[in-house]
């Protein structure tokens, strides 16, 4: 029998846009988590950022490795993993679980309550806790390289602890298309139509006698999110990964169901997987509404057809009821109108929930615009800074050359930058009378000597 099962799961479209929020979960605990606050000091790092934050980080990593990529906000640069299994798992450790007053929504658990990790110490958390997460990381370094890790961490203060990082996909070699070529090494090119109707030059591929393409394989470092996917084995990488990793983790003595062999099953994001619950509560809370109405109208038609004067006494006009039966009756139905309304309430907010995430979600993944501000704020910043220096320097020597020019000439400080343009000009304009006064005079004294005439 299995102690538990295995959760490995990868995201491998993460674009520069997502850089910023990543970054933010990570390092400040920002996103759609549940998280608790007096958890998080217990979350452990393997690996954190040399920079100020996930971009800077990410792009000095490709920079300063020479690493070759596609400059494009569509590039997939970064890969994401969650390495956990369920809380029965944990116990089998020892870690101990509390029962919060939360519900599965969905999936094989719900209606039962959720479990989350009660640890006030660091002494609540088992080595082999531990230890199981040092092996996933070590599994994860022999399977990407621990040089292209760029954030790593185990996280205590969530629902179920798990491992989450992120990586580069980078690979050592990748194919290329190969083009034609005149006999000095030149592409041929062809004029085509681009989608406007317009003409453009285009090069034209190399196809051997069948009429396929033509390939190259070119060495060194590249980030190609295709082909590491690829040398993983194309479409059976995930299912690869999924028996390496329970191999692996067998072989340390940790005793998971690896999971249903050949599943082809979408894995939700949290933000996504948080998105599925609102529903299912929602639903739940329709449903109660539903019932709650139709229980106030009954009672209304019960205290309709028993009053027959609201006017006159309760206990004289109320046929078959007593007046203490008369106002429990009253405030049940009190009580069912305020029920309704709270839960009229708490359903209309799980709605605006449900839209302001959903638009969170498309946000974050779509907002082009975003992404590109952030981009641009943060490729510029290092330039600008250069800049900034550089404007630095030439006001310093600005002021050095005013202040000599206000020593020689024994004049005091001029007060803005074009009187000392046009002090400047005005000498420029001296020297240059001198020169041209010069140049007559040797011309002058060059035609004497050789006796010739010098008009004037």
């Amino acid at each position: 029998m299995k102690d538990g099962y295995q959760v490995l799961r990868f995201e491998n479209n993460f674009k520069s846009k997502d850089l910023y929020l990543i970054g933010n979960e990570m390092k400040n605990r920002v996103g759609t988590g549940n998280y608790d606050p007096e958890r998080t000091k217990f979350n452990i790092t393997f690996k954190d950022l040399e920079k100020e934050n996930l971009y800077q980080d990410v792009k000095y990593k490709l920079e300063s490795r020479n690493i070759e990529y596609l400059h494009k906000s569509k590039t997939n640069i970064l890969n994401g993993v969650t390495i956990s299994s369920g809380p029965e798992f944990f116990m089998t450790l020892g870690l101990p679980f509390k029962e919060t007053d939360r519900k599965y929504k969905s999936g094989k658990k719900e209606g039962q309550n959720i479990l989350v990790p009660d640890i006030k110490s660091e002494n609540d958390i088992p080595a082999e806790v531990c230890s199981f997460f040092v092996e996933s990381y070590e599994f994860l370094k022999n399977m990407v390289g621990e040089e292209n890790i760029v954030m790593a961490q185990i996280h205590f203060d969530e629902d179920t602890p798990h491992l989450q990082a992120y990586f580069l996909p980078v690979v050592n070699e990748v194919k290329r298309k190969c083009y034609q070529r005149d006999k000095d090494g030149n592409l041929i090119k062809e004029i085509r139509k681009d989608k406007n109707g317009n003409d453009k030059e285009v090069p034209i591929l190399l196809r051997d006698e069948n009429g396929e393409m033509v390939y190259e394989t070119v060495k060194g470092n590249f980030l190609n999110n295709d082909q590491f996917w690829k040398d993983l084995g194309g479409r059976n990488s995930f299912s690869n990964m999924q028996d390496k990793f329970n191999e692996y983790m067998k072989e340390k003595g940790f005793n998971l169901d690896r999971g249903e062999i050949g599943a082809n099953k979408k894995h939700q994001t949290k933000l996504e997987y948080h998105i599925s619950e609102l529903k299912a509560e929602e639903k739940e809370l329709s449903k109660n509404l539903k019932d709650y109405k139709g229980k106030i109208k009954e009672a209304k038609n019960v205290l309709e057809k028993s009053l027959k004067d609201t006017n006159s006494d309760l206990k004289k006009n109320i046929i078959g009821y007593s007046k203490k039966e008369v106002e429990k009756l009253m405030d049940d139905f009190n009580k069912l109108d305020r029920l309704n309304n709270i839960n009229e309430y708490q359903s209309k907010d799980k709605d605006r929930k449900i839209t302001s995430l959903s638009i969170e979600n498309s946000f974050y993944k779509n907002n082009k615009r975003l992404n590109e501000l952030e981009r641009e704020r943060h490729e510029h910043y290092n330039e600008m800074s250069q800049k900034d220096e550089e404007i630095k320097y030439y006001k310093n020597a600005f002021s050095k050359v005013t202040r000599a020019l206000d020593i020689i000439t024994k004049r005091r400080p001029m007060p803005y930058v074009h009187d000392y343009v046009s002090f400047a000009e005005s000498v420029m304009a001296g020297v240059r009378l001198r020169q041209m006064d010069e140049e007559a005079q040797r011309e002058f004294d060059e035609a004497n000597n050789k006796g010739g005439d010098l008009w004037l």
